[in-house]
């Protein structure tokens, strides 16, 4: 009985450790994805810490349905209508989209169309001037980004209006219903800031990544093989009972 009872123990500790790894899509109408050669660093960041980045691909519902998250960057046409539907729906099921800009309103075309499309009450133009992070949901809680706090490295871009603002110009965000769209005013992501697990670009990267799925971290590999291990002993005493 004792060994049973360890059993579920076991089993319920590996399920509250388990958390899903992000699933992270990009547009294949984009200009700038994350499987470009400048976005590489944030790419491998991401990877390396259990995320999977697809290769570039399109807008559909059968595509989106298996993603958490979505990169729109720097995109020089606007998604058509049909793909606009199937994107809002997967925002509003608590899909995750981030849409990048650049400097000289690099990605105004289909970007904004995309911030338009959704509803977003966000759009971009003329030019941005960055700041830390500030206040806003994301403060203390989630769901889990938890944002605030770092400052970013950045770069001339276009400036962001609308929504809810999370650094001055450069990043704002918006609620549709279960889920969020990010509007980035630069690349933060672009290889030039280094954006590796240990620097702030990467990490924000990261905590949204992170709360793709349903929120939480990643099991530590050594919490993963001590459930493991202690699963395997349980099941080897049951067998003997």
């Amino acid at each position: 009985m004792h060994h049973r009872i360890l059993l579920a123990l076991c089993f319920t500790a590996i399920a509250a450790t388990g958390v899903h790894a992000a699933i992270i899509g990009n547009w294949n109408g984009s200009s700038q994805s994350w499987n470009n050669s400048a976005m590489a660093t944030v790419n491998n960041t991401v990877t390396s810490a259990g995320h999977t980045v697809l290769p570039d691909g399109p807008i559909s519902a059968a595509a989106l349905a298996a993603m958490d998250m979505f990169v729109i960057g720097e995109a020089s046409l606007a998604p058509s209508a049909a793909e606009l539907s199937d994107l809002g729906a997967w925002v509003s099921g608590g899909g995750v989209l981030l849409v990048f800009f650049d400097s000289g309103c690099s990605g105004c075309t289909g970007g904004n169309g995309v911030l338009s499309g959704l509803g977003t009450g966000m759009s971009a133009s003329g030019s941005a001037s960055g700041v830390v992070l500030t206040g806003g949901n994301f403060a203390t809680e989630g769901p889990p980004y938890n944002l605030v706090g770092q400052s970013l490295d950045f770069s001339p871009g276009t400036a962001i209006s609308g929504g809810t603002s999370l650094a001055g110009s450069y990043l704002h965000y918006a609620v549709l219903g279960g889920g969020y769209v990010f509007a980035f005013g630069d690349r933060l992501d672009h290889d030039t800031f280094s954006p590796t697990a240990s620097t702030v670009n990467g990490q924000m990267f990261l905590n949204i990544a992170g709360g793709g799925g349903g929120g939480g971290e990643i099991p530590e590999p050594g919490t993963a093989l001590l459930l493991a291990g202690g699963l395997a002993v349980l099941l080897g005493l049951s067998r003997r009972r």
